[in-house]
């Protein structure tokens, strides 16, 4: 199927590794335009000479001129307005996956609140008008499955994604008749750097790999393994963010795409 995504404008955050490389990889092999944003140029501008993108912006999303920055320096690789907008970046502080809520600091969940949840936001309030006059527009939130299912631990980092998925809602519901879109992808366990380096943390070993620590966590059912047999891998994400890219999309806004698996048992 033809995605129709030939010369689209995309921009997609935290796309020097993980589900959000791949995202830009899968974007760029159908035709769009990305660029890779990330915080390490040397990386981000490997990935991009890798995928064939339109170039980089690099900088940090805990910091409100950073974003800006980022967005200007898309707008002038991409030669006109972002497009397609895919949050991916975020994550957790370091080492808080395993701490208790009230063990957790206000300053970390200020600041995984200001990385996960404000730092999407504001890419929408500097992407949205342009989408809207332009009358297209495709806006893909990443999320995670802690956002409607929250663990015992790590809430600095659940909260913040639920707090997205609430704005994204409200966000398409604002977004009537422009033919700009808003959507959540919610993974389940993905395996990504991020994960081989919470289980090398809770393991004690730093020498672990991929594989083992998937094993370990089978083992001691940190995670479930899905219904699916297995734990997701970065393209099955980046699959589904390429259809809500699409202008194919259209009729699909304020929507959770669940990809995990089965792991998550709500009906949403």
């Amino acid at each position: 199927m033809d995605l129709q995504l030939k010369d689209r404008r995309a921009l997609v955050t935290g796309s020097s590794s993980g589900i959000g490389e791949e995202t830009a990889r899968m974007l760029s092999e159908e035709g769009a335009r990305v660029v890779v944003h990330g915080r390490n140029r040397e990386r981000a501008e490997k990935v991009a000479a890798e995928i064939g993108a339109a170039g980089v912006a690099i900088g940090e999303l805990r910091d409100e001129a950073a974003i800006d920055a980022i967005h200007a320096q898309a707008v002038e690789v991409l030669g006109g307005n972002v497009e397609i907008l895919i949050n991916n970046a975020g994550g957790n502080t370091e080492g808080n996956s395993s701490k208790k809520p009230a063990e957790i600091s206000i300053e970390h969940y200020l600041s995984n609140y200001r990385g996960n949840m404000l730092g999407a936001v504001q890419f929408c309030q500097l992407c949205v008008p342009d989408m809207v006059a332009a009358k297209f527009g495709r806006i893909v939130n990443v999320s995670s499955a802690v956002a409607m299912q929250p663990n015992n631990v790590g809430a600095d980092y659940s909260a913040a994604k639920t707090a997205l998925n609430n704005f994204t809602v409200s966000l398409a519901g604002s977004l009537k008749g422009v033919n700009v879109t808003a959507n959540i992808l919610t993974p389940g366990v993905i395996v990504v750097e991020g994960l081989l380096r919470f289980g090398r943390i809770k393991f004690d070993d730093p020498d672990m790999t991929f594989e083992q620590v998937s094993a370990r966590f089978a083992e001691e059912k940190v995670f479930d393994v899905p219904p699916v047999g297995r734990f997701g891998y970065t393209h099955d994400l980046a699959m589904v963010a390429c259809l809500l890219a699409s202008p194919l999309s259209g009729f699909i806004t304020g929507a959770n795409y669940r990809v995990d698996g089965g792991q998550s048992r709500g009906l949403n």
